[in-house]
């Protein structure tokens, strides 16, 4: 058994060995290397977040925008898709409702509203028989 006993101990030397040699490795080499990847990853996301920020004609944008629900009564909706199938029709490049169209409609929107008075937009409102 002496056979037996002594490949044990060999293979256990060589495993040892091994694995010995692995943990010769620089910590330090290793730390730096992971501190280095971790600060490339930040930099990679700091650019990313500040290049989403700034580039509103992202392809994505449904990722890059906020995103609000609105109700409109159908009096008011109808309008908005019939101008919608004007610009369509008119523009000669492909309007995307939600990519062109409401950002513009939203955009002149506040222009208005902001020209507005509270009793003015209290008018508004009662004329959209909204109050």
């Amino acid at each position: 058994m002496k056979d037996r006993d002594e490949a044990k101990d060999e293979m256990s030397e060589r495993l040892g060995q091994r694995f010995e040699s692995d943990k010769s490795d620089k910590p330090d080499d290793r730390t730096k290397e992971v501190k280095q990847d971790k600060q490339a990853n930040r930099d990679k996301e700091v650019k990313q977040d500040k290049q989403t920020k700034q580039d509103n004609s992202a392809k994505n944008y449904k990722q890059a925008w906020d995103s609000k629900l609105i109700h409109l009564p159908d009096e008011l909706m109808q309008p908005v898709d019939k101008e919608f199938d004007r610009m369509q029709y008119e523009c000669d490049w492909q309007v995307k409702k939600e990519r062109h169209y409401y950002p513009v409609i939203i955009s002149e929107g506040i222009s208005a509203v902001e020209n507005m008075s509270g009793d003015e937009f209290t008018k508004t409102v009662e004329n959209l028989s909204l109050r």
